[in-house]
């Protein structure tokens, strides 16, 4: 949720950065800051929480080689914290835009670590028949930061010249919220069986589990039998063995599908586009929360969607949704001089359908996947190398939709169509139902083997 409000809040609040970055400019050269530079600058401020994210991400799978998930998840609690402390002290009294970079890179690592980290805590802790419904969950509270970022970033709340450092800073309460109450959260049972604190793990499942002694017992031989007494599996095995491999690019193409089919280019830039839409600049940041508001309401329903249906036809389902509102959206812009009036809403009709698929769709559907694709030998490596690649293709995303603007006007989602339609073929010919299919059976489709041996 941290690192979600941090991403949509500067979505409204971009005017006054470009304003404080002009500012920076003439009282170092004496002459304005280009709109050309303001533009760059602003991209590389957008997209460096990503950067960021990249190397937190692949923190996190060295980090769980020395603590265990709830120490490191404690520790990118703290380095938020130091981001938020950064960006809205030191920048705020300086103006510098270098230093706001810095901490957006801070951010980002505090992001990388915690956000997939959060799902590999809820496939280890949670009992498997509720997975999905759990996983489902941590996207609903990303939705929350998103639509919080929007709404404390509004011109009227948080968003001026002069409130902006306090709007940054605002988040800060739930880390510290979670770093208080984390002290009475309980390991991982996975962690501990994996340390030799069997009876610990027992103890842990009998809290947080109904059944009895005896289920217990059973559920802690499965987790081991999942385990095989094994090391984690590096990524130089995960490359050499079938069912391996084949398991890690599912992976990849799953992280690949939440993030390369558009979505920064809405989260990080939705003021612009419905601007660009036609939309009066004093209602852009309305339109904005009000489909991020409709987004959330959708991840909320979408939990139980998800728990329903399984990841795997949720995933699919969305993104023939998001291809659908993509087009809409490009013939919106493309005919809008024939209806100058209505195509405007027209747009904000299909961002709206976007991003209810994507929130209420695949953005909770990915934790799902990710969770039953993956077992416990390789799930540390799948989640951090593929955190690498999320948050590269993230900071891909989020780099480029001003020149995609500039360049391809009412076409600028375009490429993110052709991104979607390869991820759903992809999908339908080269991943399992993990709803209809036990992690024995999955992990057997990856290895070529007969499972009606």
């Amino acid at each position: 949720m941290i690192s979600a409000y941090q991403v949509t809040f500067l979505n409204p609040v971009a005017p006054v950065m470009v304003r404080l970055f002009n500012q920076t400019h003439v009282s170092r050269y004496g002459v304005p800051m280009p709109s050309s530079v303001s533009t760059s600058i602003m991209a590389i401020v957008n997209s460096f929480l990503f950067v960021g994210a990249m190397f937190g991400g692949l923190a996190t799978k060295f980090l769980l080689g020395w603590f265990s998930p709830k120490r490191v998840m404690q520790m990118g609690h703290v380095v938020s914290l130091l981001s938020i402390l950064v960006m809205a002290l030191i920048t705020g009294l300086t103006g510098s835009y270098e230093v706001l970079i810095i901490g957006r890179f801070l951010t980002g690592i505090g992001a990388g670590v915690s956000y997939n980290l959060s799902s590999l805590i809820v496939a280890e802790l949670s009992a498997p028949a509720k997975s999905a419904f759990w996983q489902s969950v941590v996207g609903a509270f990303n939705l929350l930061g998103l639509l919080l970022g929007a709404v404390m970033g509004h011109p009227r709340l948080l968003g001026t010249a002069t409130l902006w450092p306090v709007g940054v800073s605002v988040i800060g309460i739930s880390a510290v919220v979670y770093l208080i109450t984390s002290i009475w959260l309980p390991e991982s049972p996975f962690y501990l069986i994996r340390m030799k604190r069997q009876d610990e793990a027992v103890e842990v499942l009998q809290l947080i589990r109904t059944g009895t002694k005896n289920n217990i017992l059973e559920e802690i031989a499965r987790m081991k039998s999942e385990m095989k007494n094994v090391e984690q599996v590096g990524i130089k095995e995960m490359l050499t063995n079938k069912g391996y491999r084949k398991q890690f690019f599912a992976v990849l193409v799953v992280y690949g599908n939440l993030v390369l089919v558009g979505i920064n280019h809405i989260l990080i830039y939705s003021d612009q586009i419905f601007l660009q839409a036609g939309i009066a600049p004093d209602n852009v940041t309305f339109a904005t929360i009000g489909v991020f508001a409709l987004s959330f309401i959708a991840s909320v329903f979408g939990s139980k969607i998800v728990d329903r249906f399984g990841g795997y036809k949720v995933n699919i389902a969305c993104n023939g949704i998001l291809i659908f509102a993509m087009v809409l959206f490009t013939i919106s812009q493309a005919t809008a001089h024939l209806a100058p009036s209505a195509m405007p809403y027209v747009a904000i009709v299909a961002v709206a359908i976007y991003m209810c698929a994507w929130s209420g769709g695949s953005n909770l559907a990915v934790f799902a996947l990710v969770g039953k694709l993956t077992v416990e030998p390789t799930r540390a490596t799948v989640y951090g190398y593929g955190s690498m690649l999320l948050w590269t293709l993230a900071w891909f995303s989020s780099f480029i939709p001003p020149y995609l603007q500039i360049g391809l006007g009412a076409y600028m989602l375009m490429i993110w169509v052709f991104f979607a339609v390869v991820f759903l073929i992809y999908h339908l010919l080269l991943i399992p139902d993990t709803k209809e299919n036990s992690s024995e059976e999955i992990q057997a489709y990856f290895s070529g083997a007969d499972q009606s041996d």
